[in-house]
């Protein structure tokens, strides 16, 4: 009987040669469970001979000993290799020795930093050690080091980080010990004092190791007399430079070095300088120029012109009264822009001359006041300010009355005899210049003359009076503007108007007095008129019958810096 199966105790040993088993006859399902051990393997039979073109996908399954368990275990081929350590920052980046107690604690940032150890690296190359490194996180470790093994000498500290494989990341020059304070103020001038006059300026520094704790104190130089340093903790460090100046010089720039000082005794150094300056008010009663100071890049100025003059009646018996004239224009520009070292030219008006006696004449305008000229070189922003001479003061006639004459402020107006028309007070120019001499600039209209008398001359500060027909007065002049701009203290009025004359004597009324600012009385039967104030503007009184009028005041340029 022919045999159909074949036992494996039929079988001896090495009976079946490689020969006999066809290729892929045993696959896992013929090899029983654990049925081949690691004694059954030759150490030869897996060899790499065959390599990866381009190496291991990440997804490749790779097989590998593992020591600890004694076998063989999958692992991904992404989860083998180098993991690259790298270092993004530390923080801080400044520390100070301080009294040398305590510790500095660094907060160092980056990837792959798991099992990792971190030191600092001196300038000298020399490993200087933590006292302790713990990993927060894969992406932070903190480091702890105590001050006085941080010290100045080493500056600036590398940061080094060494991976649990080995991988090493450094961040270099990171560290400094003991950094100057740093100055937030610009070095130079801090600004100009007034002799006499409070002042204050502050000095910023900020320590980089800390938030406060600096201090300022007087290295070289000094400041203006009268000037002290307090020193406050805002913003890190503040230096409050103070008082009142007690100089005694018209100009002087004084120059000093602040010392920043940190709580570590670290230091800074700065020049600044501070410019001390006397007012000084300079009265131009004549045309001239004006020499810009060094250092002055702005002033006050005022401008008059001349006032105009009174206006005249008639020959007798038929003339009235005459209005009174105007005041010069005005202009007061503070903090006029100048440039230092340059000149600037200086005209003054003169005075309006009266009309004469018995003419029926209107009074003349005043001249113009000027500060500037076009192309002076120490003119700035500002351009050339311009007052207007003042408008004279309406005449007298029999056959019509006059009108007082536009002007700075306007002349006032007179009444006629004959017909007992009336002329109308003028208008006044100075408001309606163009630019500055018009939006710094003072001017009002005359008054109107009536039956009872002449009309004020206008003002800076106010319109001309209406004469009052009732107990025939003339009408007062419009007062003028008041500055202390002379000598700073004293108030001054400028630029009134005239008096309007009247034909009654009265020695209490003021209904015909000028203006404040210079404006001269109205003619009156029994006391003659009056001239305007020289150096003031001020209009002319205006004339009755058998008088004359009279003369508009000089004008005036006054700047003070």
């Amino acid at each position: 009987m022919a045999l159909n199966k074949i036992k494996t105790n039929s079988l001896t040993d090495q009976s079946v040669e490689k020969a006999k088993i066809k290729n892929d006859a045993i696959d896992a399902t013929k090899i029983a469970d654990d049925a081949i051990s690691e004694e059954h393997l030759d150490p030869t039979s897996i060899i790499g001979n065959t390599e990866l073109a381009e190496g291991a996908n990440a997804s490749d399954i790779l097989l590998i000993y593992d020591a600890s368990a004694g076998a063989l275990k999958k692992i991904l081929a992404s989860n083998v290799g180098t993991q690259v350590v790298t270092l993004t920052s530390i923080s801080p980046t400044n520390a100070t020795t301080g009294d040398g107690t305590g510790n500095h604690t660094f907060t160092i940032t980056g990837t792959n930093l798991t099992g990792a150890s971190a030191e600092l690296v001196n300038t000298t190359g020399t490993i200087v050690n933590f006292d302790s490194v713990t990993v927060n996180s894969s992406t932070q470790i903190t480091g702890v080091i105590a001050k006085s093994t941080l010290v100045d000498s080493g500056e600036p500290y590398d940061i080094r980080v060494i991976g649990s494989n080995g991988a090493q990341a450094t961040l270099r020059n990171q560290i400094n010990v003991n950094a100057q304070p740093v100055y937030t103020t610009a070095s130079g001038q801090l600004g100009t004092v007034l002799v006499g006059q409070a002042g204050s300026f502050s000095v910023n520094a900020t320590d980089p190791e800390s938030a406060g704790n600096v201090t300022f104190e007087l290295q070289s130089g000094s400041l203006p007399p009268g000037y002290t340093i307090t020193n406050t903790a805002a913003e890190g460090g503040t230096a409050i430079i103070g008082g009142t100046d007690n100089s005694t010089s018209s100009s002087t720039l004084f120059n000093f070095v602040l010392r920043a000082v940190d709580a570590a005794s670290n230091t800074s150094s700065r020049a600044f300088s501070i410019r001390s300056r006397v007012i000084v008010s300079q009265s131009f009663t004549s045309s001239g120029t004006f020499s810009v100071p060094s250092g002055t890049t702005s002033l006050d100025a005022l401008v008059v012109a001349g006032g105009g003059g009174g206006g005249a009646p008639a020959p007798a018996p038929d003339a009235l009264r005459a209005g009174g004239g105007g005041a010069g224009g005005l202009v007061y520009f503070p903090s006029y822009p100048v440039t230092e070292g340059g000149t600037i030219t200086v005209t003054v008006g003169n005075g309006g001359p009266r009309a004469n006696a018995n003419t029926g004449n209107q009074g003349s305008n005043g001249g113009d006041s000027a500060f500037g000229s076009p192309g002076d070189p120490g003119l700035g922003q500002g351009g050339v300010l311009t007052a207007k001479g003042g408008g004279g003061g309406g005449a007298s006639r029999n056959s019509a009355a006059d009108a007082g004459v536009a002007g700075g402020s306007g002349g006032g107006g007179s009444i006629s005899s004959q017909n007992g028309s009336t002329g109308a007070g003028a208008s006044a120019t100075q408001p309606t210049q163009p630019g500055n001499s018009g939006s710094y600039g003072f001017g009002n209209a005359g008054g109107n003359g009536s039956i009872g008398g002449g009309g004020g001359g206008g003002g800076a500060g106010a319109a001309g009076k209406n004469s009052n027909p009732g107990p025939s007065d003339g009408g007062s002049g419009g007062d003028g503007k008041a500055y202390t701009i002379a000598d700073g203290t004293t108030s001054v009025y400028y630029a009134g108007g005239g008096g309007g004359a009247q034909n009654r004597c009265n020695p209490s009324t003021t209904v015909f007095a000028g203006g404040q600012g210079g404006g001269g009385a109205g003619d009156r039967n029994c006391q003659p008129r009056q001239s305007g104030t020289a150096n003031k503007g001020g209009g002319g009184g205006g004339a009755s019958e058998f008088g004359v009028g009279g003369d508009g005041g000089k004008g005036i340029v006054i700047v003070r810096y």
